[in-house]
């Protein structure tokens, strides 16, 4: 199964190559008028000279993109693409900081250095204002090329100037580069009414998390757990790929896990391709925040009955992007297929529904807000997870599950 749902995915790169390369040679025939205004200006425009036209060929691309009136299509500069690959990878190598532009200071502040990072072990702390990297200003060089000088080769070193205004100090860092290695799967157990509960939380859907996952639930399993809650919640997705192997971890082999159809109405079955199989009660926490690969494994734990649903309708996002390298180095997200739910639904732009519906509590206040963004960066870096027995969602998920263990259910409805 596994080599099928390789061969359709090679299928479709191919044909969207194979298309591409068709509608630029056919472009590049016809009298491409952006490419036309673009070169006018380079050769008769007075002050060519003080043209960026990257940026033009940017603002061009993203104009086209913003016209198509769809959904889910996106335009990232080089400068973003490189962003996109860490996210994907969730590896690079850096110094190990979530930091922000501040432009009243025209420096980047430093919402906190992640836990057991070289950053946290020089010292840096959260507020701290980084003034200059190997002696260059940030505000000379800007955001973006200010974190790109950041990161840099594993091993290699870097000199960071930064002004602490907790203390009005002004101090320089010589900190070593390392490979920073972002976790999406934490997980842990807890205890609730006498049943042991696993838990295990996606931050997003990488080339990382099909065996991190592997590992976490194979791990819970051996300690024999009762119950799980898988949390998806603020998961905006990821890669197709990892949300098939997460959720073949829980359906038998050839358990329909979503259908795609492109836009000449084929449909693509994708079928689980067999794990683990827990036998167990399974809950999922959903809410607005959770989207894409987190919805195609949340409906297809659902449709099949071996979990439930808990939280607030999700994002609703069930178009598949499709990726595009650029000549000037950016990326393309072209939306070429949607996909349904194994029970036919289709939840675009509606998302779905829990079974449970359960609010998440009082809006946290913005000093609330940045201390959890703080507590997340903090942990991004770990795979021990942490939870918060105050949660409402998480409360009534522990609620299903002792119900469910107690009443002698020891694995899904679907599956007796």
């Amino acid at each position: 199964m596994r080599r099928f749902q390789k061969i359709i995915v090679s299928f479709f790169l191919i044909a969207a190559i194979v298309g591409v390369a068709w509608a630029t040679e056919n472009i590049a025939q016809s009298n491409d008028t952006v490419s036309q205004v673009l070169k006018l200006i380079k050769t008769y425009y007075y002050n060519e000279s003080s043209v960026d036209f990257q940026n033009l060929q940017n603002a061009a691309i993203e104009a086209i993109i913003a016209n198509l009136g769809g959904h889910f299509t996106y335009y990232f500069s080089p400068s973003e693409a490189s962003e996109f690959s860490i996210q994907t990878s969730s590896q690079y190598g850096g110094i190990g900081t979530e930091v922000t532009f501040n432009a009243t200071s025209n420096v980047i502040e430093v919402i906190s250095p992640m836990y057991d990072s070289p950053a946290e072990k020089a010292g840096i702390k959260s507020g701290d204002f980084i003034t200059s990297i190997d002696g260059t200003s940030v505000m000379s060089l800007g955001y973006v090329k200010a974190v790109n000088a950041l990161r840099g080769t594993p091993g290699s070193t870097v000199v960071i100037q930064i002004y602490r205004p907790s203390d009005k100090a002004t101090m320089t860092f010589v900190i070593k580069r390392t490979i920073i290695e972002l976790k999406t799967v934490k997980s842990t157990t807890f205890e609730a009414s006498g049943t042991k509960i696993g838990y295990i939380r996606i931050t997003n859907f990488s080339e990382t998390t099909s065996n991190d996952f592997n590992s976490a639930l194979a791990a819970l399993l051996n300690q024999h757990v009762q119950g799980l809650i898988l949390d998806l919640r603020d998961d905006p997705g990821g890669l197709f790929t990892a949300a098939l192997d997460v959720a073949s971890q829980f359906l038998p082999k050839g358990k329909l896990i979503i259908t795609m159809r492109d836009k000449d109405g084929y449909e693509y079955p994708f079928k689980s391709s067999g794990g683990l199989d827990p036998k167990i009660p399974i809950v999922v926490l959903v809410n607005n925040g959770s989207a894409s690969s987190s919805e195609i494994v949340s409906a297809a734990l659902r449709d099949n009955d071996v979990g439930v649903l808990v939280g607030e309708r999700t994002f609703g996002k069930a178009a598949v992007q499709t990726e595009f390298q650029l000549d000037n180095g950016g990326l393309l997200l072209l939306v070429t297929d949607h996909y349904f739910t194994p029970n036919g639904q289709d939840i675009n732009l509606k998302g779905i529904e829990p079974d449970y519906v359960v609010s998440s509590g009082s809006t946290p206040t913005q000093a609330e807000s940045y201390k959890q963004l703080i507590q997340s960066v903090v942990m991004s870096t770990q795979s021990t997870a942490k939870i918060d027995l105050s949660d409402p969602q998480f409360q009534k998920a522990v609620e299903i599950l002792v119900s469910e263990i107690k009443a002698g259910l020891t694995f899904p409805k679907g599956l007796k």
